[in-house]
């Protein structure tokens, strides 16, 4: 039976494989691939957050227009 999902082939330090297995466990999982695809998409969230912060500080460094520079007639 195949699946639509694509699959990924690690191989990874017996110490790693421990954290996974107690990180199972706390999470009382029935599937190490679930937990270690979990961990993978809150890894890719905190990046993206650690991004969107990098942008918002470097616009907050440019210059500001009021709402009425922004909003009145030009002559």
């Amino acid at each position: 039976m195949s699946t639509v999902k694509k699959r990924v082939n690690l191989t990874i330090e017996d110490d790693l494989y421990s954290d996974f297995e107690a990180v199972k466990e706390l999470r009382k999982e029935s599937s190490l691939s679930s937990v270690i695809l979990d961990l993978a998409k809150e890894a890719l969230e905190i990046n993206e957050d650690l991004y969107f912060s990098k942008i918002a500080g470097q616009r907050l460094k440019e210059k500001r227009l009021s709402h009425n520079q922004v909003w009145s007639k030009k002559k």
